[in-house]
Formats: C-alpha cells, structure tokens, sequence
C-alpha cells in the first residue's frame, strides 16, 4: 500500500484541505508525509538576476514558505506521523513539473494535493498544476476539490 505520501502546499485553502486528507490516508497506514513548497523563482529572475537583487525579492518569499512547511509539519506531527519537509525554487512555468519531479526523486508512492477547481478563462490564464501534475505524473494522484461555496440550505431555514 502506500508508504510515502507527497504533499505539495501553496498556502491556499485547498492544498491545507490536501494535507487534512493525506493525514487522514497516512494514519492508518503509518505512512510518511513529505510537505513540498514549490518557490517560484521566475517572476523575480529577470530584472532582479541582472540588478544582482534576486537574494533580496526571495528572502521573505523563503522565509514565508519556510513558516508554511514548518506549520504544516506541526500539524501531521500531532498525528503522530513521520514528516519530511522540501522547499524547491524552480524557474518552470508551472510548479506541476517540480512536484512530479520531487515525487519522482523522493521515491513516494502517491501525491496527495488541493485543486482549486479553475475552470475556462482563469484556467488559462493562471494554468492548473494539478493538471500537469495529473497528466505528467507517473504514480498515482489524489486529488482534493474546494469546498462547496454555496451548500444548500436545510429546508425551512430561513433566507
């Protein structure tokens, strides 16, 4: 069954829905959880490489993903889970391409990770990682949706 579970984290909602999940998934099996921050080191390279700035833009960007992953650590922690955390710059245009990457050198068994659900024109705009992930990866993904914005109200409430 499944031993070493990838996480990615962003920070977003989902991906925190993806961790609970893969908590969830690992416990039984006493699975091993390893969080990854994909930093995305593309927007600051240009300007910021040749101005010799770059050390500077990234250091709260680290910083912030360093805080996430050590967040999200205490929390499969409390499970009584093993942990490893990852934190990767990568200048691809989707951070898709570094998760299967990891998941690949890190020798796990499945990825276990929030969608945000992006659908036609910001799908495009903004890509889906989940999507190269999914398309690119060769172990098996878990994929978790957002929650539902607008759940029905029980009959009789009020509106």
């Amino acid at each position: 069954m499944y031993r070493s579970l990838l996480v990615p984290l962003d920070g977003s909602a989902t991906a925190a829905r993806g961790l609970r999940e893969a908590i969830a998934l690992a416990g039984p099996l006493n699975a091993h959880i390893t969080l990854l921050h994909v930093l995305d080191v593309y927007p600051f390279f240009g300007y910021a490489g040749l101005t010799g700035q770059l050390e500077l833009e990234l250091a709260p960007r680290r910083e912030a993903a360093n805080d996430l992953l050590a967040a999200a650590a205490l929390e499969v922690q409390d499970a009584h889970l093993p942990v490893a955390i990852v934190l990767k710059e990568s200048l691809d245009a989707h951070a898709g391409a570094e998760i299967v990457r990891q998941a690949r050198e890190l020798g796990c068994d499945l990825i276990v990770m929030g969608t945000h659900g992006r659908r036609g024109l910001s799908r495009m705009l903004v890509g889906s990682d989940a999507l190269v992930v999914l398309r690119d990866s060769p172990l098996p993904v878990l994929l978790v949706g957002p929650p539902e914005k607008d759940a029905p109200a029980a009959e009789g409430t009020a509106r």
